[in-house]
């Protein structure tokens, strides 16, 4: 089935980019004009039927982002990995929103970090950042350290404030030290009972 499958791919959508990465998972990369098509066709034919993810990753170098659609049958023992292509600077491509339920919300995700326009999702709204106005964060021209620099301010510790190693190092050498002064003491009070004893023998 899988062979009959790579064929039609590989002849239906003029790519050469199909690959078996494990005995039940696939990839294959695509257009992302045929995007669509392909997923229509493995779902409709060959039971992929459950959307489990829509990945991003930034190659800023080459100006595109990779989206990688992840599909499974619906018996959970195959999945495919259908990779495209998009341009970062304008970077859209249409909604699945209306095909699974659930791209609705991996697609506000991508939105939000990347921000990718997936057009035709109604509810491209915020997520988990408020009222952000900066670069998406999940973007790779987004400096990190930049932005805590000049947006977060550094609280200062308490007076008490204590060093975890510190701390945890001045314990350590606390337990050493009272299970060397029990030992001494045990050996004290053992030494104390034989004397005692020679004291007995000797009366």
């Amino acid at each position: 089935m899988e062979t009959m499958m790579f064929k039609q791919i590989k002849s239906h959508f003029a790519t050469d980019d199909v690959e078996v990465k494990r005995n039940d998972l696939y990839k294959v990369g695509v257009r992302h004009e045929r995007l669509f098509e392909l997923i229509h066709m493995l779902r409709d034919e060959y039971d992929y039927k459950t959307l489990n993810a829509i990945t991003c990753t930034d190659w800023i170098e080459e100006g595109h982002f990779a989206l990688t659609y992840m599909l499974t049958t619906e018996d959970r023992k195959h999945t495919f990995m259908i990779q495209t292509m998009i341009n970062r600077e304008d970077a859209h491509i249409k909604s699945f929103s209306h095909e699974f339920k659930q791209a609705e919300i991996m697609e506000r995700d991508l939105h939000e970090m990347y921000g990718i326009d997936f057009q035709g999702n109604k509810n491209l709204k915020e997520l988990s950042l408020e009222n952000w106005v900066h670069t998406p964060p999940l973007r790779r021209e987004f400096d990190t350290l930049e932005f805590v620099n000049n947006n977060l301010t550094f609280r200062e510790g308490r007076d008490d404030n204590i060093d975890t190693k510190v701390e945890s190092k001045r314990l350590r050498a606390l337990k050493k030290a009272e299970k060397e002064a029990a030992k001494k003491a045990k050996e004290a009070a053992a030494a104390e009972t034989v004397k005692d004893e020679e004291v007995k023998d000797g009366k």
